[in-house]
């Protein structure tokens, strides 16, 4: 090069050198540029060789098979053993439980006409007379009252005159309950009902008005 303006040195003598000017350094052998590939090489030869016999060779020991437990019998009832019920269930699978006893019905009402009715004699002689009432009230009187129950009645009219004011029941002694019944079938208020030493039947109706039914 005409043009260099510096002298020449030995760093400019390059073609007879092997290794690079400047660098201070031993030159490398041709062993310390290939072990490095050599290992990877290796390494990776071993890790694929473990993970192949890992996944694909015998194993050294075989694991154990769990063997189903043995059946025990059932222990007889004894002092020492304790015998549980069995639990039956409904179906829906809950506990079976006893059935709630269903509440007893309760009685009429004191005072009703379905107390009065069952406290009497429905079977009691019953006679109903017209004594000044329209005609045909008696036969309307013992219709309801058989109607209400009552199996022995009758109407007719009454011989002669009671002399009564109102209609009025008469019953003979021990018969009360059966009269107030008669009573309140045929809307007979209860200060009416009277015992009375009757001729005919067990309970008399002396009807001296329309009756005002229920």
């Amino acid at each position: 090069m005409s043009d260099y303006q510096y002298p020449r040195d030995e760093f400019d003598d390059f073609e007879s050198r092997r290794a690079p000017v400047g660098v201070h350094r031993a030159p490398r052998g041709t062993w310390s540029r290939f072990w490095p590939f050599l290992l990877v090489a290796a390494l990776g030869a071993t890790v694929a060789i473990v993970a192949i016999w890992m996944l694909s060779g015998p194993r050294d020991a075989a694991e154990p098979i769990a063997s189903p437990p043995a059946a025990t019998e059932p222990a007889e009832p004894g002092d020492d053993a304790l015998v549980e019920e069995p639990i039956i269930n409904d179906d829906d699978g809950a506990p079976a439980t006893e059935p709630e006893a269903e509440p007893e019905p309760a009685g009429p009402e004191p005072g009703s006409l379905e107390a009065l009715l069952a406290a009497a004699d429905l079977g009691a002689s019953i006679r109903v007379y017209n004594d000044t009432a329209p005609s045909g009230e008696a036969a309307r009187g013992a219709t309801a009252l058989t109607e209400a129950g009552f199996t022995s009645t009758a109407a007719t009219n009454y011989p002669g005159n009671s002399g009564l004011t109102a209609t009025s029941v008469w019953y003979e002694a021990g018969n009360q309950d059966t009269a107030l019944a008669v009573a309140r079938v045929l809307g007979i208020p209860e200060d009416r009902v009277v015992e009375h030493a009757t001729q005919q039947g067990v309970v008399n109706v002396i009807l001296r008005g329309a009756l005002q039914l229920p």
